[in-house]
């Protein structure tokens, strides 16, 4: 699809001079193949500063924000005429993305981040012929012009989204809005009745006859226009390396989709005045397309150098269309300001008195709630002045949002503001506050009492019922009585006494609750007075282990096996899970801790017998390398005849290291079938086996001296 795509987009250059994006459904686009990011998952490349020979070019990007000041000029960091000939003299086709984009960086920065951003997506180089430096030049009209429409596509890649994303400058990046074209949008096509000129015809043929384009509603005109005003600069940048006709109606495409921008509002307004109502009310919208129909004039001027390249003898019939007296009106009625009237201008200045685009709005809310009223105005050097019934509000009623925080029943009543500059002042519509009778505001605090040492700390938890407003306000009220974090956090004084903490409801300050810290004399450390004792027992029972401390609460204890923490054994006593004959020897020890410091108790062993006794056998090893079998004599070993669980303890002399094997008659050698070789003079182990042949071993590792062993198995 990739390709017959790509062959479609040639073809139609070369029968209309790029009207590509025109033909076709957006399932001709390269998208039934795959998903690509789109608008906000693309890589969004970092500013670009110009390099050597752009110093004439500005050295910042636009400000957006700029516009709400009442006058703003577009411009770019560009520098068209920037030497370039060492990147094309070194041009290879497998370095073709680092040459443009070296290109760029040195004549329009932002088409360096844009390219960077675009070449991410899977379908960018199928727009691009890297078969010579003017062939790359040439096709990167195309290719920018057709990945800007990735970024008006569903993740799916076959339909519009809901918005369109334009991309500014570098620095910019991205200005999204919405299209709200399910609220009362209209097909394009509709604006055909509009066009008295053939200036346009080819296009009007694509993007308004066509019986599928034609349909598309306001995302259509802001899709084109979008790529068109990212084709001109990227063809002006690279225009004296065109041969052919790849850009060469890129100035008839920014013009032609400006125009139906305006001829779109212009039938919105007339025929469909509650969409167009929606659009106006929209600050990002109204802002995209002042920079829009700006911007088409800053790159129609930058790009007048190449003019015979990139543009038709159509060009000087679309300008007079675009700065028609209708259709600059319907764009400064949209937005507010005053247009430039020729094309020679990039800058606009404030219309005149204030124009309210967005009312206040009624609001209902409970007591203790934050409630806001706001309003949406044009027009440069504005002021504002709230009121409640009328009569102006004191504090922070001088933005274009009120806000009232944990609102209550007295401030119900009706809201207004005066919006004011230089030229002249309106009123808003007024919006009621209604605010329902809350119940009962309560609020308890958790834990109510509390003991700790001097400079301890204590998390505090307020609970707020009958509000939606559940914050709370902290103090200490006994001077030096410490101190208390916003979030409850409380850190004792080093003085012992009482102290009192206390809670305040932010809906209603008038509601709290109080806590009481006693803070004791200076802590004492930890003693064991009774430590653990070692402990008996058999597989399949549990042991328990406990230990006595004394010291400054509240004391905290932590078990440990063999030296390591035991999840969950945190009590003055400590009981194990059912044992088995591998916990034989292990060694239980608790860390008593407090404030003041902590003590570690001796260690208690565990010892573990088979359960119903065994046969015990005991023997004595002379030192290491000895070693002795069970049973002995004849035949020197057991016979079992049906499967089940061997099980063995033994006991070394202290200081020695024994080891415990199992042995099985395999059917022509014996062979260790279960082993315990830990480093102590104790081991035990446990093995189901089938019926057949089996013996013990014990093997001394080091040492020597006397053994028990207790043995089971089955019959």
């Amino acid at each position: 699809m990739k390709q017959t795509f790509r062959q479609w987009t040639l073809s139609l250059l070369a029968a209309l001079a790029l009207s590509a994006c025109g033909g076709g459904s957006l399932q001709d686009r390269p998208s039934e193949n795959g998903i690509s990011p789109q608008a906000s998952d693309m890589p969004r490349a970092k500013a670009t500063a110009a390099t050597a020979g752009a110093s004439a070019a500005p050295k910042q990007g636009i400000v957006l924000d700029d516009i709400d000041k009442g006058s703003f000029c577009y411009s770019e960091p560009i520098n068209f005429s920037a030497d370039v000939s060492d990147l094309k003299s070194a041009y290879q086709s497998n370095n073709w993305l680092q040459t443009i984009t070296s290109v760029y960086g040195r004549r329009w920065p932002s088409g360096k981040a844009l390219a960077t951003a675009q070449a991410n997506d899977q379908y960018f180089k199928g727009f691009v012929d890297t078969s010579s430096f003017n062939k790359l030049a040439e096709s990167l009209m195309v290719a920018i012009h057709e990945e800007t429409h990735m970024w008006d596509l569903a993740a799916e890649r076959t339909q519009w989204n809901n918005y369109s994303s334009s991309w500014i400058d570098e620095q910019t990046q991205f200005l999204k809005f919405n299209l709200y074209d399910s609220d009362g949008g209209f097909a394009r096509k509709e604006i055909l009745s509009l066009i008295t000129d053939d200036a346009s015809s080819e296009t009007d043929e694509v993007y308004l006859k066509n019986a599928q384009q034609g349909e598309y509603h306001l995302q259509g005109v802001t899709a084109e226009l979008n790529a068109s005003l990212m084709g001109l600069p990227a063809a002006a940048a690279v225009g004296e390396f065109i041969d052919g006709i790849g850009a060469s109606n890129s100035r008839d495409l920014a013009l032609t989709n400006t125009s139906y921008l305006q001829l779109y509002l212009r039938v919105a307004k007339s025929k469909h005045s509650a969409y167009y109502n929606k659009l106006k009310s929209d600050p990002t919208l109204r802002k995209w397309v002042l920079v829009q129909f700006l911007r088409n004039a800053y790159h129609m001027k930058q790009s007048d150098r190449w003019a015979a390249k990139l543009g038709s003898a159509k060009v000087p019939r679309l300008i007079a269309r675009v700065y028609a007296a209708e259709n600059l009106a319907i764009l400064e009625d949209f937005t507010g300001y005053t247009l430039p009237k020729t094309i020679d201008s990039a800058c606009m200045g404030a219309a005149g008195a204030p124009v309210i685009n967005s009312q206040p709005q009624n609001v209902v809310a409970n007591v203790g709630q934050t409630v806001s009223f706001s309003v949406q105005a044009s027009g440069s050097g504005l002021s504002y002045q709230w009121r409640k019934n009328g009569v102006n509000l004191g504090s922070n009623s001088s933005s274009a949002s009120y806000i009232i925080n944990a609102v209550q029943a007295s401030d119900a009543g009706s809201y207004s503001v005066l919006v004011s500059n230089s030229l002249g002042s309106t009123s808003s519509n007024a919006a009621s506050l209604t605010v329902n009778p809350g119940s009962e505001i309560r609020i308890s605090i958790t834990p109510a009492l509390v003991t700790l040492s001097p400079g301890g700390s204590q998390q505090f938890s307020a609970t707020v019922s009958g509000s939606s407003n559940t914050a709370v306000t902290w103090r200490v009220l006994d001077t030096g009585g410490g101190s208390i974090s916003s979030s409850g956090r409380y850190t004792a004084p080093q003085a012992a006494g009482s102290y009192r903490i206390q809670a305040s409801s932010v809906a209603d300050a008038s509601k709290t609750a109080q806590a009481t810290v006693t803070v004791s004399a200076a802590s004492t450390a930890p003693v064991i007075n009774s430590q653990p004792q070692a402990v008996n027992a058999v597989a399949g029972s549990t042991a328990s282990f406990s230990v006595q401390a004394s010291g400054s609460g509240p004391l905290s204890y932590q078990w440990r096996r063999n030296g390591t923490a035991l999840s969950g054994a945190t009590g003055s006593s400590y009981t194990t899970p059912v044992l088995s004959l591998a916990d034989h020897g292990a060694v239980y020890s608790v860390v008593v801790s407090n404030a003041a410091g902590s003590v570690t108790s001796a260690g208690a062993t565990l010892s573990v017998s088979a359960a119903g006794g065994g046969t015990t056998v005991t023997g004595s090893l002379s030192g290491a390398g000895a070693s002795a079998t069970v049973p002995g004599g004849s035949p020197g070993y057991l016979r079992t005849t049906a499967r089940g669980l061997f099980n063995a303890q033994l006991s070394g002399p202290a200081g020695s290291d024994f080891d415990l094997y199992l042995y099985r008659w395999n059917g022509s050698s014996w062979a260790v079938v279960a082993k315990s070789e830990g480093p102590a003079s104790s081991e035990a182990l446990s093995y189901t086996g089938a019926a057949g042949f089996y013996y013990f071993q014990i093997q001394s590792y080091a040492g020597g001296g006397a053994y028990s062993l207790t043995y089971s198995a089955p019959k």
